[in-house]
């Protein structure tokens, strides 16, 4: 299944886009669709929690770049559930330095946007600054 909007591929089951709410299709249209090439994902960075990656990840869909979310976990709702592994953000290769570069103007080099350093973070961190 399709969503005809950011041509994002979802697996059998899921019925709308959650990102354009709209109603998946079985195929896109190739004179509708953006990109006929298949994507070769890479990945972009890792972050402290999967719904950091996820929120960046819309950032990046909202400004055109093809982009997926990987997990330690298989299923849908691990992104919601799974906190501690964290999840690392894949970008399509030929979107990479714009993705890195959008990234970086948001974040800077910050690994978790949302939650803050984790405690190993912080450990190396005040080690730094006592230096």
């Amino acid at each position: 299944m399709f969503c005809p909007v950011c041509e994002a591929e979802y697996e059998s089951g899921i019925k709308r886009c959650p990102d354009d709410a709209v109603e998946l299709v079985e195929k896109l249209d190739p004179a509708t669709s953006q990109d006929e090439s298949e994507a070769r994902f890479v990945p972009l960075r890792h972050l402290g929690s999967p719904s950091e990656a996820e929120m960046v990840s819309d950032i990046l869909h909202q400004n055109g770049i093809r982009s997926a979310v990987q997990t330690g976990a298989s299923d849908v709702l691990s992104p919601l559930l799974a906190s501690s592994a964290g999840s690392t953000i894949l970008v399509d290769e030929r979107d990479f330095d714009r993705a890195r570069e959008l990234y970086t103007s948001f974040f800077g080099d910050d690994s978790t946007p949302l939650t803050g350093p984790t405690d190993d973070e912080e450990e190396v961190e005040s080690d730094d600054e006592e230096s």
